[in-house]
């Protein structure tokens, strides 16, 4: 079990506002957006349950509208940045692929999941604006461990 926190940068979490924007896409009629928000939720709600696996990989399954099978990897682990990010995944073509930031942090004896930045991708494999959000995450994961003990007691 794992405890997920919505890290906030200048008093908003902006994957909070992110995941919203999804929602409130869906709940104004766009059916895409309604699946990305059911998908979205399904899993953060199974990578709290089991945590993040020692082998960095995750699987999580379920159905289309249609009742069609749906798989998806819902974690990878991010190369090539100063610290150790994550990233939670939901490929969906419209209204586009859901990306997640965020790093684990143990305390005392339990496991946090700290989200700091969220993108939806369209189009592009590679866009400059999920490269911004980990860069700004690398940033977020540093002053979070210079004193994670306040974003701890703010969250919970």
């Amino acid at each position: 079990m794992a405890t997920i926190i919505y890290l906030k940068d200048n008093g908003e979490s902006q994957v909070l506002t992110e995941i919203t924007n999804i929602a409130q896409m869906g709940i104004d009629g766009d059916s895409n957006s309604q699946e990305l928000a059911k998908y979205i939720r399904q899993g953060l709600d199974q990578l709290s349950t089991v945590g993040v696996p020692a082998n960095k990989q995750l699987l999580m399954y379920s159905h289309e509208t249609n009742g069609d099978p749906r798989t998806f990897h819902i974690l990878k682990e991010l190369k090539g940045c100063s610290c150790p990010l994550n990233e939670f995944r939901i490929n969906r073509s419209e209204p586009g692929a859901f990306r997640a930031i965020f790093f684990e942090y143990e305390y005392e004896g339990e496991q946090f999941l700290v989200f700091t930045k969220a993108v939806l991708k369209q189009g592009d494999r590679n866009p400059p604006e999920l490269q911004t959000a980990i860069k700004q995450s690398e940033i977020l994961y540093q002053d979070f461990h210079q004193n994670p003990d306040s974003h701890l007691r703010k969250d919970e």
